[in-house]
């Protein structure tokens, strides 16, 4: 048997603790009425939305919304509404879903007509209000990995899609990049989304508004 002396101690295997991750938060480029634009933090922001709609929100964040036509229901004036949501933030993209509400005058609350969750979707989007049918368009990701911007009619309570077609990005951010002087570009990462390449160019400009 060893002697006594010539044991050594267990050597306690020595764990390191991962580094904690860096803290990280969605900020969005707001402008005031008078004017004055800069950056705040998205968590902080509240969507002017009526709450007999938001209230559909599900703890979904609401990224954007609009007006789509006005419903005369007896003697109260109701708007029907788009809405972009997203599920949760730190993404690469804007919203993950898109739906329209209806103000129905036969139940006299708020209806789904139109929902498409899952999607990859991107600003802006873009809302027609003139003439009999709104119409309204957003920019989503394929599955070959290219961008397409749908278009929807809303006719009455049916929302149908009425074209589909390649999203040609560097022409529309080179006319964004025409129409205001921007900083000099710096190198975007390799998986950075168009996005957020434009939010970066124009976070140069506010900052050299200020």
């Amino acid at each position: 048997m060893p002697k006594e002396e010539d044991l050594e101690p267990e050597k306690a295997e020595s764990k390191t603790e991962p580094p904690a991750p860096t803290p990280m938060d969605d900020w969005s480029l707001v402008r005031t009425k008078d004017g004055k634009a800069g950056w705040v933090l998205t968590r902080m922001l509240i969507m002017a939305i009526p709450d007999d709609v938001a209230q559909y929100a599900e703890g979904h964040r609401i990224t954007s919304f609009f007006p789509l036509g006005d419903v005369q229901d007896g003697d109260v004036t109701k708007k029907n509404w788009l809405w972009t949501t997203i599920t949760k933030g730190l993404e690469p993209y804007e919203f993950d879903s898109f739906r329209v509400f209806i103000w129905s005058r036969k139940h006299h609350r708020y209806e789904t007509a139109y929902i498409e969750r899952r999607v990859v979707g991107h600003f802006p989007v873009l809302v027609n209000t003139a003439g009999a049918s709104p119409s309204f368009s957003v920019i989503v990701e394929g599955n070959d990995d290219r961008f397409y911007r749908k278009t929807y009619s809303f006719e009455g309570y049916r929302i149908r899609m009425i074209n589909r077609e390649l999203y040609e990005v560097k022409r529309e951010a080179d006319a964004k990049s025409r129409a205001v002087a921007t900083a000099p570009a710096q190198p975007a990462p390799k998986n950075q989304s168009w996005f957020s390449k434009v939010k970066d160019k124009v976070k140069g400009l506010v900052d050299r508004m200020r």
